[in-house]
């Protein structure tokens, strides 16, 4: 058997602007139905709080991102299942949050053909293991485990996955690493690393370097 991996959404990163809620990669897996995955944060305040009102146990037809009008955003729906609720409120364990407080807001855990996605309230990099943990969730039982993060997860889930284990998905995304897939519209040009410079001239003008002459 293969051994578990961890996709990174980078393009999708709170920590660097990203909004924490597009819906390609939960609609990927979903599409191919694969089973014993896990994917956390997912950023969407009305799908948490109709969790919470349906209660545990319930099944309905989750929507994702359905207040939502922001580029990448997209909407998402699926059948799902309430399996865990909780404040959200917690204490890290490992890497960046070890020690320290933090508040999801109210989370829910929702089952989608076999895949558990923790649904929080207030946006948040998903670089701690104790969101998944607090909800219950086994993060070392899972196949495939999918984090809304850049790199601050490494820290934390080093004890799950070693570096061969974990791959940067290029989805789309607010922080997308690939900048080609922006229509820059303000960018004065040429910019590395959109262009080619291999004909260009470097001019460097220094500030006050008149005034330091004597000039």
């Amino acid at each position: 058997m293969l051994p578990p991996v961890l996709l990174a959404d980078v393009a999708d990163n709170p920590g660097g602007g990203g909004r924490g809620n597009t819906t390609t990669l939960l609609r990927a897996l979903v599409e191919a139905r694969v089973k014993g995955a896990i994917l956390g944060v997912f950023t969407d305040q009305a799908l948490a709080a109709e969790a919470h009102r349906l209660g545990v146990g319930s099944s309905f037809r989750a929507l994702f991102n359905r207040d939502e009008t922001a580029r990448f955003s997209e909407q998402f729906e699926a059948d799902a299942t309430v399996v865990k609720l909780h404040s959200g409120k917690g204490v890290g364990r490992r890497g960046q949050l070890a020690g320290c407080s933090f508040d999801l807001g109210p989370t829910a855990v929702l089952e989608i053909e076999g895949i558990r996605v923790v649904v929080i309230t207030h946006r948040h990099q998903c670089h701690e293991p104790m969101f998944f943990e607090m909800c219950g969730i086994d993060i070392g039982t899972a196949r495939s485990v999918v984090l809304k993060s850049r790199g601050h997860f490494r820290a934390a889930f080093d004890e799950f996955f070693t570096s061969a284990q974990i791959l940067h998905v290029d989805a789309p995304g607010l922080t997308s690493p690939a900048l080609n897939r922006f229509d820059f519209k303000h960018l004065p040009r040429p910019a590395i690393p959109l262009d080619d410079l291999d004909d260009w001239n470097i001019s460097v003008r220094m500030k006050g370097a008149h005034a330091a002459a004597g000039h």
